[in-house]
């Protein structure tokens, strides 16, 4: 007999998890049932004060970029704009950008200038109009334009991308847990992601083994749960990325 594929740990989660995985809307945004009843159930409005931390992402920017607020920041899948208002409180200038209109629709009067409902592939902003991205969307879109995404990622981009969208080799435990399988459409893990990343021009912010400390710090003083949200502290170097300078 010949040898066995071992099957990879995204099969292996795929179909651990397959009654979680749903399938999107036509024309490619997530669908609104997705808001509806986005962690136990609930709405993501209900949920919202306990699954977002600005606080978290702010500590992270400065970790690894030594940047404090104010700066620029593009919510890359930004929902009803709720987040706008936490980074605002933190002194940060935050925009939005989202392609789902029932839960965009959604979004409080003072946010909607800056909360655009709009395509991440084809955004309406100029090269490097922000510092930093808080970029959630990606697995959500299809596999066959995220290198379009990742390319309008990198234009309007002008120091570096936090990437803290869903992947495969995320803990069990977390994806059972808040069932983050649901409305996903590309499948990758931490590394895949990155390579991607990387193809695109950017470079991992990421590799001094005592800046990878203080990012591990951060999550585990951050995450409230009994279990971690990433398997160990090397996978966290894959959501950091600088755009290059040129000059």
């Amino acid at each position: 007999m010949g040898d066995v594929k071992t099957p990879s740990i995204t099969e292996m989660r795929k179909r651990k998890f397959a009654h979680q995985i749903e399938v999107a809307n036509e024309g490619g945004a997530v669908a609104d049932s997705f808001f509806e009843k986005y962690s136990y159930n609930q709405s993501y409005e209900d949920v919202f004060q306990d699954a977002f931390n600005g606080n978290y992402l702010v500590d992270l920017i400065e970790a690894v970029w030594g940047a404090q607020p104010p700066y620029r920041l593009l919510d890359c899948g930004s929902a009803n704009g709720l987040t706008l208002e936490q980074f605002d409180k933190l002194g940060v200038e935050a925009w939005g950008i989202e392609n789902n209109a029932h839960i965009h629709s959604k979004t409080p009067e003072k946010w909607r200038e800056r909360n655009l409902l709009g395509d991440v592939c084809k955004m309406p902003f100029e090269d490097e109009a922000f510092d930093f991205l808080y970029v959630t969307c990606l697995p959500h879109l299809s596999e066959e334009i995220i290198g379009q995404a990742i390319k309008e990622l990198f234009r309007v981009c002008r120091v570096g991308v936090l990437l803290q969208g869903v992947t495969t080799d995320m803990t069990e435990e977390v994806i059972e847990d808040y069932e983050l399988f649901k409305g996903l459409r590309t499948f990758w893990t931490c590394s895949e992601w990155s390579d991607a990343m990387v193809c695109a021009g950017f470079k991992l912010a990421v590799s001094d083994p005592v800046l990878l400390d203080e990012v591990w710090r951060i999550e585990q003083e951050t995450d409230e749960d009994d279990w971690n949200w990433y398997p160990n502290k090397e996978t966290m170097r894959y959501h950091f990325f600088s755009k290059p300078q040129i000059g």
